[in-house]
């Protein structure tokens, strides 16, 4: 409290203890009356009470004149975040006595620099500074404003500041570094970030200032240079790796790449920028364990699903089919509203004849995406799949409509009709046609061979599955089902078997059908 406030204080204290041998006046009554409202509002602000601002606002109906009251509330309707709040009462500094108060002018100032109004807040700072100039706090709150506002202005205060504080200076110039980079005005960072390295060779901050101009103008061998005098001094932390790795991998030096992305994941194993790009290059290498376990340890990985979604997609490269599916489902259900999930999710379920589920997460995808002729076509196959011919065929000629030569659709549509064992002729078409586009796909070419098989061209379809690598039989069940069958109609009843069984091992059920006749 102020020592003009004590002659109030005392004289409620007497007023207090004598109240039972004399009356109080009126105006004593008000001056009791305020002091305790004053007294409530401040033990409000010294508690961060949030009632503090309506607490001093009933001060002020009382005193409506206090310059002392308005500050009061500007400053508490600053801290708020609520400047319209404040609006009413910055005519405090109007006040003569305000006006003599450094406090007051820097209120003034941070009101002035919260609305807008840079030049108006650097010139109450200033005469904050006039009247404390020894005040830290203002001090600093001036060179914020200045900062933004007028960042030469401020490099001359900085530097005064440095020169007088020479305990200080290294810090002070690694500021007016941040301050140039902030403004993008990158020679005259470089510059502050020379002093700083010449006050203190050991500033570890002034190294990565200018690391970061370097980066900023793609310097990078020039960045690297930074970096690794931040890494001599052992203060490399796991970021500072991981960007050094990120240079390499510019430089497309691999092996250094590596070497500072593992040494980052050791300082902190989920790193990301290091998990992501280890994985990256365990892919590369096939070391698809190893890829797995880079990307569930990188520190986001339970709120990612693309990560989840990769990590299924490794699986399936290791040949675990189950647990790739299984991957999937775990990552729809964690993010139903992830669009990607949900159509990978769908795909899988086609591919294990789930039709049904497929179609229940793939209608809305179609409606969402109209126009994505990926989400149609597995809208289409899972239709086929659950023999809704009809609708299949509606879906298959909007995309005809916007894409003719759709090799995927003129197959899918060839294969059912052969499946069904109707249009035999037309399904050979579609077939030549989507092999004139695809020629070398060997999906396509199983449907050739099986409709060849529908048609009694048993000979024809044998031949086109000699054409491809038995590894890519043996690895689908529904084209190990195909082969086996077109073997069984030509009696080649031993390779037909073996055929059947690698489809029935696969999970195809017609195959297991098939084995027992």
């Amino acid at each position: 409290m102020k020592r003009k406030n004590w002659g109030l204080f005392l004289l409620c204290v007497w007023v207090s203890a004598s109240a039972s041998a004399l009356p109080l006046s009126p105006q004593a009554k008000e001056e009791s009356r305020l002091f305790t409202e004053f007294l409530e509002a401040a033990y409000a602000q010294r508690k961060a009470d949030a009632q503090r601002f309506t607490k001093l606002r009933n001060v002020l109906a009382l005193a409506p004149q206090s310059a002392y009251l308005k500050q009061q509330l500007v400053s508490e309707a600053l801290t708020a975040d609520v400047l319209e709040l404040a609006d009413a009462y910055a005519d405090f500094i109007e006040d003569e006595t305000a006006q003599k108060d450094p406090e007051a002018w820097a209120v003034y100032g941070a009101y002035q620099w919260q609305k807008g109004n840079p030049e108006q807040a650097v010139q109450a700072y200033e005469k904050a500074l006039e009247l404390d100039p020894d005040d830290e706090r203002i001090l600093f709150q001036y060179i914020t404003v200045l900062v933004t506002s007028d960042p030469d202005k401020a490099a001359q205060t900085l530097d005064t500041l440095a020169k007088n504080r020479p305990m200080f200076a290294a810090n002070i110039y690694t500021e007016t570094g941040r301050m140039y980079l902030f403004h993008k005005r990158y020679p005259e960072a470089l510059n502050a970030f020379n002093k700083a390295v010449a006050q203190d060779p050991e500033l570890i901050e002034a190294y990565l200032g200018r690391a970061e101009v370097y980066e900023r103008n793609k310097q990078y061998f020039l960045m690297l240079q930074e970096l690794e005098e931040v890494d001599k001094r052992g203060a490399a932390q796991a970021q500072i790796l991981a960007r050094m790795g990120a240079v390499y991998v510019l430089a497309q030096d691999l092996e250094r790449a590596e070497y500072y992305f593992m040494r980052a994941k050791q300082a902190e194993n989920g790193n990301l920028p290091a998990g992501n790009f280890l994985a990256l290059l365990a892919e590369q290498r096939g070391e698809y364990d190893q890829a797995i376990t880079f990307l569930q340890e990188t520190s986001d990985y339970a709120e990612d699903p693309a990560k989840q979604i990769q990590v299924s997609y490794y699986q399936r490269k290791l040949n675990r089919p189950q647990e790739s599916f299984e991957t999937l489902r775990q990552v729809h259900r964690r993010f139903p509203d992830s669009n990607e999930a949900s159509y990978l999710y769908a795909v899988a379920l086609n591919e294990r004849q789930s039709f049904k589920q497929a179609l229940r997460l793939l209608a809305p995808l179609t409606e969402k995406f109209p126009d994505s002729e990926e989400v149609r076509l597995q809208y289409a196959f899972a239709l086929e799949g659950a023999k809704q011919y009809a609708a299949m065929e509606e879906q298959v000629k909007i995309l005809f409509e916007k894409n003719p030569n759709n090799a995927a659709a003129l197959n899918l549509l060839a294969f059912s009709l052969a499946e069904r064992g109707v249009q035999l002729d037309r399904a050979a078409e579609l077939s030549a046609l989507s092999l004139t586009i695809w020629p070398n796909d060997l999906s396509l070419q199983d449907t050739q061979a099986w409709i060849f098989y529908k048609q009694g061209n048993y000979s024809q379809a044998a031949r086109v599955v000699d054409t491809r690598p038995a590894e890519y039989i043996r690895e689908n069940p529904e084209i190990s089902y195909h082969a086996g069958m077109i073997y069984r109609a030509l009696g080649e009843t031993d390779k037909a078997r073996t055929l059947l069984q690698q489809a029935a091992d696969g999970g195809w059920k017609p195959a297991k059908k098939a084995l027992k006749k």
